[in-house]
């Protein structure tokens, strides 16, 4: 009896350790969904941002470029500053835009502008299963694109940001990076390491 019980015991455990089957659509399908799951969010600068009416910077551009797609509104403002000409002290009437999110959105939801959702173009490699703890781990090093883009980020104004651009070109010129496999509790799903789960032996 003791030895049948050992021979239950071993078969058990052997089958706790046994490698996962992880097929290529499957590996596919998890990934593209985990990359979806995600808003991509342009944060150029927090808002309420003040910028002079006069101003023709770089931001005061991209504002005034988000203002035409309805994704900020703006106010006017007037501040009083202390200037020195030639040595003399004297105040300077400031006349401002103050830019904001629609109707507080940010408030309410992530702070950024929402531009589109990362989808898989291609996995270029797939390690092997490894073990860690109760469960195994897959490393994907992949090739991406912004998917569902949204039409404001090809306006000319934009150009200037890169991250923007890039986007903008990704389907041709796809992003690269390296995404997590987990499988736990008899099933695979996407993953995404946390500080606290410390390096995998990759």
């Amino acid at each position: 009896m003791r030895v049948v019980l050992f021979l239950c015991l071993m078969i058990s455990g052997m089958a706790l350790q046994a490698e996962p089957v992880l097929g290529p659509n499957t590996a596919e399908q998890l990934i593209d969904q985990g990359l979806q799951s995600e808003k991509l969010l342009w944060l150029p600068f927090p808002l309420p941002y003040e910028v002079e009416r006069r101003s023709n910077s770089k931001d005061a551009q991209l504002l005034a470029a988000l203002m035409k797609y309805k994704l900020v509104e703006r106010e006017k403002s007037m501040v009083m500053e202390d200037i020195r000409e030639q040595g003399e002290a004297r105040k300077r009437l400031k006349l401002l835009w103050v830019y904001r999110y629609p109707d507080n959105k940010p408030m309410l939801e992530q702070e950024g502008f929402y531009y589109g959702r990362a989808k898989l173009k291609k996995i270029m490699e797939l390690s092997d299963p490894y073990p860690k703890g109760e469960a195994f781990y897959v490393r994907a090093f992949v090739q991406w694109y912004v998917d569902d883009m949204q039409r404001w980020i090809k306006d000319p104004a934009f150009r200037v940001a890169r991250t923007l651009r890039r986007s903008a070109e990704s389907f041709d010129k796809p992003f690269e990076k390296s995404v997590y496999l987990e499988y736990r509790d008899g099933q695979w799903r996407y993953w995404q390491p946390q500080a606290e789960d410390g390096k995998l032996a990759w």
